[in-house]
């Protein structure tokens, strides 16, 4: 059996979450782990507690020169375990890497990305060793299509993603005041808890949705305590919108079109992996901009330039999936089919283990 010495966040955040499903999916693959979990370890259900109890324990007699993964931020990857063949899997956002970053991931043997788009970046960015794809998935024993739902004349625009420009819901929230009249039927939801944030700015976010002109129809959701809970109030809306500026690969839209939504969403970053004309409604940018948001991007890379084109298209996108009442996304149900978690964790372990897939 191939054993690994894995070490990544095993909780709720976006790392947490996609650290689970791979780990929960190189076990159903038959890896043996020795699980080293980065902060203290959270199961969301019992079930999932069931599975990575006994990988933490293995982490006792863990072998010494078994492979060893770490998905972790791109800055941090110095620690790692046993003296075997080092791979890493960090996410990033912008198009040009740190140079402190670009040498952590080059002490590793291997890199792994969720794009080709973050290939390029690693590779343009003076990354030297082997560069291997490995798109994300969506669990779609949570997000699917099986789900009843409640019948509202409403059409309600769902967005999910912390509080933060980088994210985009500044220019959201000026796309929806200015596609919608306060006669237009329709409700933007956003669900954008940032802990990370102190109170004075998360209030100053508040404050521009909430005092905006159509701030009556916009709903503030706190976050939801577990996925089961993220994907019944994903299936009380119609359409996911993501105008994000860069994204290392938004777990969330993944999950909405398991779930049979029409996505709005910039064509750009890591969205280019699996968004096309034929599964969403793509808001092309035209030129990129520092990076610059006063708080963790200080202008060393760039992301999307969201200016007077990208609001149109924006707008034009709204318009039409409200005015045409657009519930469903069968070519981006199809996508998510081909987005698996067992799918990412073959490629990790086809490429750690040297197995044809």
């Amino acid at each position: 059996m191939n054993k690994l010495n894995l070490m990544c966040p095993i909780n709720g955040t976006g790392y947490g979450i996609t650290s689970t499903n791979i780990t929960k999916s190189l076990h159903k693959l038959g890896v043996d782990i020795s699980l080293y979990s980065i902060g203290g370890p959270s199961a969301e259900t019992p079930e999932d507690r069931d599975i990575l109890l006994p990988l933490l324990n293995n982490a006792r007699f863990y072998n010494n020169y078994a492979p060893c993964l770490k998905i972790w931020h791109q800055h941090d990857l110095s620690t790692r375990i046993g003296r075997g063949p080092y791979y890493v899997y960090p996410f990033f956002e912008l198009d040009k890497l740190l140079d402190v970053e670009v040498h952590q991931i080059n002490q590793a043997d291997g890199v792994f990305t969720a794009s080709g788009w973050g290939k390029y970046v690693l590779e343009n960015s003076g990354v030297r060793i082997p560069v291997f794809v490995a798109p994300l998935g969506a669990d779609t024993n949570i997000f699917n299509n099986n789900k009843i739902r409640m019948e509202n004349s409403t059409y309600v625009f769902f967005h999910i993603g912390k509080w933060e420009k980088r994210k985009g819901q500044d220019f959201l929230i000026e796309a929806f005041n200015n596609a919608f009249t306060a006669e237009d039927d329709v409700s933007l939801w956003l669900s954008p808890s940032n802990p990370f944030l102190n109170r004075e700015e998360t209030e100053a976010w508040m404050k521009m949705a909430k005092e905006s002109p159509l701030g009556d129809k916009i709903t503030i959701f706190d976050r939801f305590p577990t996925q089961g809970q993220l994907a019944e109030a994903i299936n009380a809306s119609d359409c996911g919108i993501f105008l994000s500026r860069a994204e290392g690969w938004n777990n969330e839209i993944p999950e909405m079109m398991a779930m049979n939504k029409p996505i709005i969403a910039t064509n750009y970053s890591a969205h280019t992996e699996y968004l096309t004309e034929s599964n969403s409604f793509l808001v092309n940018i035209q030129q990129t901009e520092p990076a610059v948001d006063g708080k963790w991007f200080k202008g060393d890379g760039h992301w999307a330039k969201l200016g007077q084109s990208e609001m149109e298209q924006t707008i034009e996108h709204m318009r039409f999936v409200y005015n045409n009442n657009i519930q469903s996304n069968p070519n981006g149900v199809e996508t998510a089919k081909r987005l698996s978690w067992e799918n990412t964790a073959s490629i990790i372990r086809n490429t750690m283990f040297n197995q044809e897939a």
